[in-house]
């Protein structure tokens, strides 16, 4: 007789591209294997709670939202002008679907869901301390048996990553069944310049 498992030979170990405490033993988490393959693995107590299964994904209320900051006492004329932002704009902003530059932080999101997306986030050489880029992807859960009580909706922060000064960082995101995107670009400070570009 023959085992099943004769011809299987173990994988790479997947990567938890999210985890989800959703309280009372209940929680969730998204798989990345090797091979591409995405898998939602989900465990919660028996008897007490259904899954969450994701249902239909209504948009996020601030789909579309694009914004930066303001300066901190500056010149606003001068400083939009200075060399990086121009360089920013010229290589990053054109076919980019948002594009946005001001002060401290920034933030782009997609106007619908998709399959794919960057951002590039660039933070100004005069500043003094590191930004930090994120991506978020909005997810929606089922409340209740059978999505009985709607959907729960909000954003799942997916990764984050440091931007130095004087330096630009681009994050490219894989969403195969389409998700709305949202990358927001924080923390460099009220007197740094800083820009935002998202191309989907």
């Amino acid at each position: 007789m023959t085992t099943t498992n004769s011809r299987i030979k173990r994988g790479l170990p997947p990567r938890a591209s999210t985890i989800m405490d959703l309280g009372d033993d209940h929680a969730l988490q998204i798989l990345d294997f090797p091979s591409g393959v995405r898998a939602i693995v989900e465990g919660g107590r028996a008897v007490d709670q259904l899954p969450a299964t994701t249902g239909d994904i209504a948009p996020p209320p601030e789909a579309g939202v694009n914004s930066a900051g303001e300066p901190a006492g500056y010149s606003e004329g001068i400083l939009r002008t200075t060399d990086e932002q121009r360089w920013f704009k010229d290589n990053f902003c054109n076919g980019a679907q948002a594009c946005v530059q001001g002060w401290d932080w920034a933030i782009c999101g997609t106007d619908h869901a998709v399959g794919y997306g960057t951002g590039i986030a660039m933070v100004g050489a005069e500043g003094s301390r590191n930004g930090t880029l994120f991506v978020d992807v909005w997810e929606c859960i089922c409340v209740g048996p059978f999505c009985v009580g709607g959907h729960e909706c909000f954003w799942v922060e997916n990764w984050h990553g440091a931007v130095v000064p004087g330096h630009w960082l681009s994050v490219n995101t894989n969403a195969p069944d389409r998700k709305w995107l949202r990358w927001r670009l924080e923390g460099a400070g009220g007197d740094t310049q800083v820009s935002l570009a998202a191309k989907y």
